[in-house]
């Protein structure tokens, strides 16, 4: 499994905008500069534990994690289960409109 270019972009983009280097990070982190290094570049994904641990470290909510990931989160599935109309007015308050 790979992550995905947006969450290698977001969690290097998160580093280098609060100065740590790619070591120190993963020592903080826990993991080795290499597995660090390969889930910057998009080589490597995410478990739940490493991204919960990422999004602590960097002091982004888990949510952001998860739509980085290309998911959403739990209660937001909900709520749009449970009102569909949302869908469209969210679409036209953001510009939405391609369906994937």
């Amino acid at each position: 499994m790979t992550s995905t270019p947006t969450t290698a972009n977001l969690l290097r983009s998160l580093r280098r905008e609060q100065g740590r280097s790619l070591r120190s990070a993963a020592a903080d982190i826990g993991v080795a500069p290499s597995q660090l290094s390969r889930v910057e570049r998009g080589q490597r994904g995410l478990g739940p534990e490493l991204s919960e641990r990422l999004s602590a470290y960097y002091g982004v909510s888990a949510d952001v994690m998860t739509l980085a990931q290309g998911g959403v989160p739990v209660d937001i599935i909900r709520i749009l289960k449970e009102h569909p109309e949302e869908l469209d007015r969210l679409r036209r308050r953001y510009g939405g409109g391609a369906r994937e």
